[in-house]
Formats: structure tokens, sequence, C-alpha cells
């Protein structure tokens, strides 16, 4: 089989596996609310997502009113961090204080109280007379369920084309917008490692809506991030993330740290995307950068996605990259990368679809506060994950 169809099919093959196997996982199960996955050395303790939802009620960006929610998002940052269970908060602020329109894209929308308490917030902004889509993949077979009930609502909702797979993960509003790793999931929303933003910029919302609209008119093909004016924030979308993050590794001088759910690599081609963008993380420890790259290693992938992981793992320790896998019983699905004074947050993993075939979200910031919060975060995971032997 030729090299590049052996990375399609390969990455075909798993796909699920690198975007939902872990993140959809239990999708019945009573939801629980994780404080923070991976640091101490342990999880930490825990409570039922409805109680998190009801002590939200009282803050500001909760529906507070019944049917008149707060109108305006919480204020903060143009662009703040978000991680694992913080989520949910900042999601759902965007989605009650929206007055006029509200965008959903997601990969999967699962049973339990997090994603249905997101959609139930989704519905009632329907009925509260805001302008709602929602765009769901079509591959993940219980999207079916959050359809017809988006559907019987009467919200503006579709499945995207079966051309092309949707794996980014979107919450936007006229406000503002979450993207990131977390899917409606249980799991993503009250377990995992996770990692967001959530962005307040007028200029990167018109960017980020212009793309939306073009995405709900043709889902079948790749479409790249429009232009935008944004100062605080480089979106990319559909294969823009190698163009971003290439120059990036290039020009690094200090640290290179990277985290990420799913890395295939492919060894026998080095025309591949992953495979370049991976050998310029060895050129960059060559030339006296710090170098750390930290894999998910759960065991809900299956023995085919930690195969693939440990074998990327191989691969980067050969070059003398010091590389490590996340705790067994935690699922890693967080995907960024900081470079010296910058971080580029997204949906997509390191694999082929995620640099060049699905629908993914991202963007490149060099907001100070927000590269150490995700400098800090990658720390607490680390100092409690397994080290990789060349």
């Amino acid at each position: 089989m030729p090299t590049t169809a052996w990375a399609v099919s390969t990455l075909s093959a798993l796909a699920l596996v690198f975007a939902s196997a872990a993140a959809g996982c239990n999708q019945t199960e009573g939801a629980t609310h994780t404080v923070f996955a991976g640091s101490d050395g342990a999880v930490s303790t825990t409570e039922d997502a409805s109680a998190a939802a009801a002590s939200d009620a009282v803050t500001a960006g909760a529906e507070t009113q019944g049917a008149n929610p707060t109108t305006r998002l919480p204020a903060g940052d143009p662009v703040e961090a978000v991680f694992n269970s913080t989520y949910f908060g900042r999601a759902r602020d965007v989605i009650q204080t929206a007055q006029k329109k509200l965008r959903i894209v997601q990969f999967e929308v699962t049973a339990g109280d997090g994603p249905q308490l997101l959609l139930a917030a989704v519905i009632k902004a329907k009925q509260r007379g805001v302008d709602v889509r929602v765009l769901l993949d079509q591959e993940v077979s219980y999207n079916a369920d959050a359809l017809a009930q988006l559907k019987a609502a009467g919200v503006d909702a579709k499945y995207d084309s079966a051309k092309l797979r949707t794996h980014a993960k979107i919450v936007a509003s006229e406000q503002g917008f979450v993207i990131g790793s977390t899917n409606w999931s249980s799991s993503s929303i009250t377990k995992n490692n996770e990692s967001n933003v959530l962005v307040r910029d007028a200029n990167a919302l018109t960017q980020l809506h212009s793309w939306l609209d073009k995405v709900w008119t043709d889902s079948s093909k790749n479409i790249a991030m429009p232009t935008g004016k944004s100062s605080v924030a480089t979106l990319y979308a559909d294969g823009g993330y190698f163009n971003v993050a290439g120059p990036l590794v290039d020009s690094a001088t200090t640290r290179i740290i990277l985290c990420t759910y799913g890395m295939n690599i492919d060894q026998v081609n080095a025309q591949a995307l992953v495979t370049q963008l991976a050998e310029k993380l060895g050129k960059a420890k060559a030339r006296g950068v710090q170098v750390r790259v930290l894999l998910d290693q759960s065991g809900d992938w299956g023995e085919a996605g930690n195969g693939i992981n440990a074998q990327s793992r191989a691969f980067l320790a050969k070059m003398g990259l010091l590389v490590r896998s996340d705790p067994v019983t935690i699922i890693t699905h967080a995907k960024f990368l900081v470079v010296d004074g910058a971080v580029i947050v997204g949906s997509n993993n390191w694999g082929y679809g995620g640099f060049q075939s699905y629908h993914e979200v991202g963007l490149m910031t060099k907001q100070p506060a927000v590269v150490q919060n995700f400098a800090d975060y990658f720390d607490k995971i680390w100092a409690v994950s397994t080290v990789e032997v060349p």
C-alpha cells in the first residue's frame, strides 16, 4: 500500500479512537464534576454535575430570572484559559447570555447531566427568541438523540455532510465563544483533562462567525478560516494548524511543550505533515530548546490507539525529546502547544485527520496570562506522568 494511503487508511480506522472513544465513554452513567484531574498525583474530590449547575445558578451569567437570564457575558480578559470541568460553566454562560445568535458545533452529544444541561440551555435560548443553529457530526450514532431533542424544540439543527468529519467543538454567541478539546460527553465535561479558551474579542468573534456561516452552508469540504483583524488571537480551521504551528516551532528559542490526546507519526512517509512537525520538534531540541511532550495512554483507548501513541512516544524519545505518558487512570483529551510566549489551543489531534482532513478549529494567542496558565496546567499533569525511556 502506498505510504500516503497507509496514513489515510490507518487514521480513518482509528478516527473514532482519537476523537471519541475515551471522550464519549460511559455515556449513560451519572456525571461527576472533576475539579482537576491529574493534580497532586490523584483525581480530586468530585460532585454531581447537577449540584454544580445549581451552584452556578447564583453566579453571573446563569439563568437567575427564569426566562430572563443575565444579558451580558461576565466580564473578563479577551482570552481566558478554560480547563477540565470549568468548561461547563463557561460554555453555559455563553449559551445563557446569548441575545441575538447562538452557534453550536459539536462532534458528539451524549447522555449524562453535563451534556443534557447544556442541551437544555440551548433549547431555552431558542425559546427566548435567539437565532440558534446546531451542527453535529453524523458519524456518531448517539448524536441522533440530541438532534431529535433539538428539532422537537424547534431548534435549527442538522447533521454535517457525510463527506467530511466535523471534529470541531464550538459554542459561540454574539458576545463570546468557547473552543478547544471538550466534547459534549459526560466524560469530557466532568472527568477528563481538557483544554479550551473563552474569547471575548469582537474581531475574533466576527472572524469565527464568518467561518461558521460558511460551514453551515456547505460542510462537505474543508473551509479555511477567513482573514481576521483580532490583535489577541490568530484563528485557524480545517488544515490550518500546520501553517500556524510550523513557523512557531521553527522560531522557538527557549521552550516547547506539547500535550495531545492522539499522535500518529508516519515513519515511512517523511512528507506527512505530522512527521514534518515532529521532526521540527527534534530540530528545536538540537539547537538547545527544551522540548517536552505529553501523550495520553488511557485504558479506554484500546490496544490500537495506545499502540500508535506508544510508537510516537518512541519516535520522539529517540530524537532526545522529553516524553511522558499521562496516568492510565486519567483521560488526557487536552490538545495544546506552548512555544516560548505563545500557545495554540484547538480541537485537532496530531494525525492526518486533525492536520488535513476534518473540520477543526483553534487559535494561537500570545496573551501572557493565558500562556502561563497553559504552561502551569501542563506542569501539573507532567509531574504525575510516566517517563518514556529512549
